[in-house]
């Protein structure tokens, strides 16, 4: 059986080339696609964006808060745009940034940056491994260097060498000021890797195997116990204290309940074996991520994270460390028109906004599992989503 045709107009980046690929495929499908027939989008602007535009879809967005903040980089009242078809996800939050804001706030702070990415060099023996592996790392000024010449942001923090049998794998870590950086740390590591290979002091061409750029020890677009420890991207905390009058009257239990709650949310998690303890972290990331133009795959490990909850003299302490945002307000998806608004929306444009963003996904997060541990021991989660989430409600 042979391969079908190429989608046309192969890197041409123009209305009639994406109209001529939609009419192409309905050709193909004999179906008629009329939802794609028109975009807001400028196909001229979206190289380095998406590879044979046809069309887009539209993701609804709704507006949750507000909630006040008084972390590190951000203070006062702030709402979220959610990008998102799950129903009764807006709502919980909301609900949930209502009693962190009557309880005085959330306080957050963005700890530390890094980005990964880790290639690995095939050596014929074990010792020509071990050798490159101690020798490496002597050369971190002169990578900087080689990484300086290519980007003007990447900033190279270390190079740790990991021996496994007669492969050595080399994991690059930097900062990446507000962008995300997986396409940048990418490209930095590749240049220093060339010029490690042009190094006949550190490699002998003779025993090396193989080289590749990624040896999928980084974590990239990966949950592991990796991303719990050290993190990849922006690490971030956010903290509050709920007195009890607020946790009865805006969320519908008592501080014991609650607390009960999360301990049994806890120790489900140990025992299913998931990677951090949360109940909804991943919606808030997705939601967010999705509406400010991140890169989505990055969902995966920027939703592990660590929810906390504490009985406290006042009422409940709560937190939540999310390690490894993976995120960014410059590159990717963030220059879309409507994805650049709402960051600015958030004032989450300009230096220092990666770190901003990143805390106001974590007060939203903290706010959205308060709610959402707070429907269940209530028992109230199952009639909000069979109000809210479904599209035609049962009458019983």
């Amino acid at each position: 059986m042979g391969l079908g045709k190429y989608v046309p107009a192969r890197g041409i980046y123009t209305e009639p080339a994406r109209l001529q690929r939609l009419n192409w495929i309905r050709s193909i499908t004999g179906l008629g696609l009329h939802s794609m027939e028109h975009t807001r989008l400028d196909a001229g602007r979206l190289t380095g964006n998406i590879e044979g535009f046809v069309g887009s879809v539209e993701i609804p967005v709704g507006l949750a808060g507000p909630l006040l903040f008084r972390g590190e980089n951000v203070q006062g009242e702030i709402y979220a745009p959610m990008a998102t078809t799950e129903g009764a996800l807006v709502s919980s939050v909301t609900r949930g940034s209502l009693a962190v804001s009557m309880a005085g706030g959330v306080s957050t702070c963005a700890i530390s940056q890094r980005m990964t990415r880790a290639p690995v060099f095939a050596f014929s023996r074990m010792s020509a491994a071990s050798l490159f592996a101690s020798t490496v790392t002597q050369y971190l000024g002169d990578l900087r260097a080689v990484i300086r010449q290519v980007s003007k942001h990447a900033e190279l923090i270390s190079i740790e060498p990991v021996l496994l049998g007669r492969t050595v794998h080399l994991k690059f870590t930097y900062t990446t000021g507000d962008a995300a950086g997986q396409n940048m740390t990418t490209i930095c590591t590749w240049h220093a890797c060339q010029w490690i290979l042009e190094q006949p002091h550190l490699i002998d061409g003779r025993e090396l195997d193989s080289f590749i750029i990624e040896g999928n020890t980084s974590g990239d677009k990966k949950a592991s116990s990796q991303r719990m420890t050290e993190g990849r991207g922006i690490r971030v905390t956010a903290e509050c204290v709920l007195p009890e009058g607020i946790i009865k009257r805006v969320l519908n239990t008592t501080p014991d309940e609650l607390v009960m709650g999360y301990h049994h949310i806890a120790s489900g998690a140990v025992h299913g074996g998931a990677l951090g303890s949360n109940a909804n972290t991943a919606n808030i990331v997705a939601a967010i991520f999705a509406a400010t133009g991140q890169d989505i795959a990055c969902v995966h490990e920027s939703s592990v994270g660590q929810f906390i909850l504490e009985r406290a003299s006042a009422g409940v302490y709560a937190s939540i460390t999310l390690p490894g945002l993976a995120l960014g307000t410059v590159g990717g998806g963030t220059h879309l028109p409507a994805q650049h608004e709402l960051l600015e929306m958030m004032g989450c444009t300009g230096k220092g906004s990666a770190a901003r963003l990143a805390e106001i996904i974590a007060g939203f997060a903290l706010a959205l599992d308060l709610s959402t541990v707070s429907a269940a021991v209530s028992g109230h989660f199952a009639s909000s989503h069979e109000r809210l989430g479904r599209n035609r409600p049962a009458r019983y």
